[in-house]
């Protein structure tokens, strides 16, 4: 039995040793070396031990190596002839920034004298003062007027501009006075020792004083507040304060704005025109913008909507007004059409001034009521061709509450000698209608600076009353051009168009009532005013210019019975320089 076991223990390792051998065949195992690393740890014998120090090379005693070389000659064929020398010419640069100060001055035909005074002065890095006077005006008189028909306005104007990372200011102080004569007679039999002795003249003075505030990077964006005091030589006063402020945030991919405007008036008139008692009128309005803009797609969107609060009016639907602002504009890069939705309703109010500065022969007493544009409706269409050729046409639509019109007053026989009771002065009146039209402009950018612009406006009035819009034409036209040769000579070219329209004729009959004066139709043409302007550069500070202004002859001008000088012409130069203070 034991030796039945050994041979068989002896016979199963033979199996074993020769599967491994096999399987060595098969998988052989390489050999491979193991490297230990041991972190050095120096004895204190190593510490005692002296180190070879480095050597450096002594350049005294080293000498440096001498570089030899030879010239290689070549003949070469040339047929180069220098020539003389000649020193340069050093040319006086321009400065990169304009000058600060420059006057013109001009002199032309009907006593003309015109001059322009502005300076803008920096003081340091973040502030700068500017000062302006500007004078125009005409001393002779309009052909075939039995009045006095000079004119002549002035500005007197500081401003102050405050700068940093955060903010810009600007306050301005303007003096404006506005001088003009009711010279409008009809062309009647008057009696010489009235006109002798009667003054016609409206002097109007305007004080402003105006700051603009705007953030860069704040919920609130900007403050305007605006301070008006208005008068005339015929005792007329009137106050006006107003306030504005935008509030804007991001919301999306666009933003949030809100506009919010409070202002008011107080005007006082020293007699109205009818019953001859002191006249005055107080109101006020507060308004609120809200809407959502974004202009960062193709699809440009403006929606929101406006309401306005007035006190002190009477002559209006509600004293609480809502109206849309709401702008849809599609514009995609490579499209030269592009279609527009605008709808920007509001309410704005009528002063005297505002008033006067529409129709300069407005008489010293007046109806103030507040304008509601409750739609302000246009949908059309921009074009442009390469930027050259830009065209704009759009369909008009609006309901107008109180639209503003300006109707001749009567003759009064108790005038007394006051200038504007002969039936020669104008008064706001109102009336309520729907307006239909469509208006069109196109612009030509020929080249740098050269440019024509011309714009069309017609519109349909839809009056629901018996009334008539007085001196409203339906079609009115503007354009303006510009071209520049050579950097030195200057050409523009402006003007505006007036089309047929209706005036209110009152015939004079003596003892007559001035509250039951009669009112006739009469139709006036078309009147045209234009300004051409030529400017030649002698050097970059001194200019020469002449400029002429003229209009359709007749009659009337822009307003019934007041013609205008057919022809005004006016010659002067411009002298620009630094002012260092």
């Amino acid at each position: 039995m034991v030796r039945f076991n050994f041979y068989f223990l002896a016979t199963f390792f033979s199996v074993l040793n020769i599967l491994a051998q096999k399987n060595e065949k098969n998988n052989p195992i390489g050999t491979q070396k193991v490297l230990v690393i041991k972190s050095y740890t120096p004895s204190l014998s190593d510490a005692f031990k002296i180190k070879n120090p480095a050597e450096f090379p002594d350049s005294l005693a080293n000498t440096n190596k001498k570089l030899k070389y030879k010239f290689k000659t070549v003949s070469v064929v040339s047929t180069f002839q220098p020539n003389k020398a000649t020193p340069l010419k050093l040319n006086q640069r321009s400065s990169s920034t304009p000058y600060n100060t420059f006057f013109s001055g001009a002199f032309g035909n009907k006593s003309q004298l015109y001059f322009n005074i502005s300076s803008v002065i920096d003081v340091d890095r973040s502030q700068r003062f500017g000062i302006k006077f500007y004078r125009d005006g005409f001393g002779g008189n309009v052909e075939n007027t039995l009045l006095k028909s000079n004119q002549s306005h002035s500005i007197l104007g500081l401003h102050h501009n405050l700068r940093n990372n955060e903010y810009n200011a600007n306050t301005q102080i303007q003096i404006i006075s506005n001088h003009n004569n009711y010279f409008g007679l009809y062309d009647a039999n008057w009696n010489n020792l009235l006109i002798n002795t009667l003054d016609p003249e409206i002097n109007r003075n305007f004080f402003k004083l105006r700051t603009h505030w705007n953030w860069y990077d704040s919920l609130l964006r900007n403050i305007t507040f605006q301070a008006n005091i208005n008068s005339d030589n015929y005792n007329t006063s009137e106050q006006q304060l107003a306030l504005k402020n935008d509030i804007e945030t991001g919301l999306g991919e666009g933003s949030v704005k809100a506009e919010i405007k409070i202002q008011g008036f107080k005007t006082r008139f020293d007699a109205s025109y009818f019953e001859r008692d002191i006249e005055e009128h107080i109101q006020g309005l507060g308004a609120l913008d809200f809407f959502w803009k974004n202009n960062s797609n193709d699809l440009k969107l403006k929606i929101g909507a406006g309401v306005a609060y007035l006190l002190g009016v009477e002559n209006i639907s509600s004293s609480l007004l809502y109206y849309p602002k709401i702008e849809i504009f599609y514009k995609k890069p490579g499209n030269v059409v592009s279609p527009y939705f605008i709808a920007d309703g509001g309410v704005h109010q009528n002063t005297y001034k505002i008033l006067a500065e529409l129709n300069p022969f407005l008489a010293p007493t007046s109806q103030l009521a507040p304008t509601y544009n409750q739609f302000n409706a246009n949908l059309g269409i921009r074009s442009s061709l390469a930027s050259v050729l830009n065209f704009d046409f759009g369909l008009m639509f609006d309901q107008i509450e109180n639209f503003s019109y300006f109707e001749r007053l009567p003759y009064d026989i108790k005038n007394e000698d006051i200038g504007f009771r002969l039936s020669n002065s104008f008064q706001s009146q109102y009336i309520n209608t729907d307006v239909y039209g469509f208006k069109a402009k196109i612009r030509i950018d020929l080249a740098k600076n050269n440019f024509v612009r011309f714009e069309t406006l017609y519109r349909i009035f839809d009056i629901d009353s018996e009334k008539t819009l007085w001196n409203v034409p339906a079609l009115e036209m503007n354009w303006e051009s510009q071209f520049k040769w050579n950097d030195r000579l200057l050409f523009s070219l402006n003007g505006n168009l007036w089309g047929d329209r209706k005036v209110a004729f009152r015939p004079i009959f003596l003892e007559q009532d001035i509250n039951e004066a009669q009112i006739t139709e009469e139709n006036l043409p078309l009147f045209i005013r234009s300004t051409a302007h030529i400017t030649y550069k002698i050097t970059n500070q001194f200019d020469v210019f002449i400029k002429g202004r003229f209009n359709t002859k007749g009659t009337h001008g822009r307003w019934a019975y007041f013609p205008e000088p057919p022809l005004l012409l006016i010659a002067g130069g411009t002298y620009k320089f630094d002012f260092q203070y």
